[in-house]
């Protein structure tokens, strides 16, 4: 069985408990992924298998990006990558945001969690900071 996501760019998609796939960044067709996973895990990507950073807890993580195949393996759970518009043609213009098709061989809780949004600057502030910095500078 295919479960299929949209997730926001910055967002996290929880596999299990303890796979956290993180959607980094998309320019163009390129999207770049950030994955942690439990130690021992093996990530694979088009025949080969990546080498880990290891984290201070021992867990694994692997920072990579996928242009031409968008498909990975992370122990027995498939990983597909869509585009908007790639899957479904009525979806294009939702550039911010990357559907993951994922198949497990047992049933897994997957959740999207949303990257929290950075609350815009007002005018008057972006103003001050503006009047500021010339003040700094002066003074040094």
């Amino acid at each position: 069985m295919v479960v299929v996501m949209t997730c926001r760019i910055g967002g996290t998609v929880r596999i299990g408990d303890d796979i956290h796939v993180t959607l980094q960044r998309r320019l163009q067709d390129r999207v770049t992924l950030g994955v942690i996973a439990p130690a021992g895990t093996c990530l694979h990507f088009d025949g080969a298998s990546l080498q880990p950073i290891i984290l201070p807890s021992g867990a694994h993580a692997y920072l990579f990006s996928l242009l031409g195949v968008r498909r990975f393996r992370i122990d027995g759970i498939e990983v597909e990558v869509w585009l908007p518009g790639d899957a479904v043609p009525l979806a294009s213009d939702c550039d911010d945001h990357i559907h993951l098709g994922i198949s497990a061989p047992r049933p897994l809780r997957i959740t999207c969690e949303q990257a929290k949004e950075r609350p815009a600057r007002s005018a008057a502030t972006a103003q001050g900071v503006a009047r500021a910095a010339p003040e700094l500078s002066a003074s040094s």
